[in-house]
């Protein structure tokens, strides 16, 4: 790795040299420092992958001593600062990396770095923001984001069109669809928390995901609401056999005597 680094190091100084030779026309310097900030920016985020946080700040730092406007270094410092929990700088220079036109993924990170720190309200207006972005390759997740920061704000209405528009984005997204499941349960729309919890099943079918306690102590729930015999004894099967022991199997056994439910 050092010598890695040694020879990007090489490489940027015979670009800053190259900057100065009275010999080249008057774009090739412009041109040079822009592939220094770039070579700067990569080393930085090599260091970044293998946790160097040192070496990842000061190659992003020498980025920026040539180009203060270089968006890619103030994301990667971001992620840096984020990692070692230095919030406010994290912060600053996340807005700096949108600020210096980032792109739709430096306010993507951003959104989900407010939704980690839960700031909630302002990371549900960032994922507003991404989603607009109709080639954004992340959009499906974004989405489900979306739907995850405005349910923790109490908008329900919003946190279910956004669940909706993530599984038609992307019909893998498992948490989509237990997310959307559960919230059509808790508003009593049992026909459209069913339809949720089959896609759902259909992932657990393909081995694209796992029942846990939550997720089958849900689908009983909605299996009891709509009658349909076959799921709910399917799962409580599956509860019994795998989770007797877990706090919802234990919630699930009091909910059957108050229910009347054999």
């Amino acid at each position: 790795m050092n010598v890695i680094r040694a020879l990007a190091l090489v490489a940027v100084s015979v670009l800053l040299t190259a900057c100065v030779t009275t010999t080249q026309s008057p774009f090739s310097g412009k041109q040079d420092l822009d592939k220094a900030v770039e070579t700067y920016i990569q080393i930085g985020y090599a260091h970044f992958e293998n946790n160097n946080l040192f070496e990842a700040k000061r190659s992003l730092d020498q980025a920026l001593d040539i180009d203060s406007r270089a968006s890619g270094a103030h994301l990667g410092l971001a992620r840096v600062y984020e990692v070692e929990r230095e919030v406010d700088l994290a912060d600053h220079h996340f807005r700096r990396a949108i600020r210096y036109d980032g792109g739709t993924e430096a306010r993507f990170q951003y959104a989900v770095f407010l939704y980690n720190e839960r700031s909630y309200e302002n990371a549900r207006e960032e994922f507003a923001e991404v989603v607009t972005d109709t080639f954004y390759q992340r959009r499906a997740l974004s989405f489900e984001y979306l739907a995850l920061s405005s349910r923790r704000v109490d908008r329900v209405d919003e946190a279910i069109a956004a669940y909706e528009r993530a599984i038609v984005l992307d019909r893998l997204l498992v948490n989509s669809y237990i997310g959307l499941a559960d919230l059509q349960f808790q508003q009593e729309r049992m026909q459209e928390a069913l339809r949720a919890y089959r896609g759902y099943i259909s992932l657990v079918r393909a081995n694209r995901a796992n029942q846990s306690p939550f997720t089958l102590w849900l689908g009983v729930r909605i299996a009891h609401a709509m009658n349909d015999e076959d799921l709910y004894s399917s799962l409580e099967l599956q509860f019994r056999n795998r989770f007797a022991n877990s706090p919802e199997f234990r919630e699930f056994q009091r909910w059957k005597q108050e229910q009347g439910v054999s």
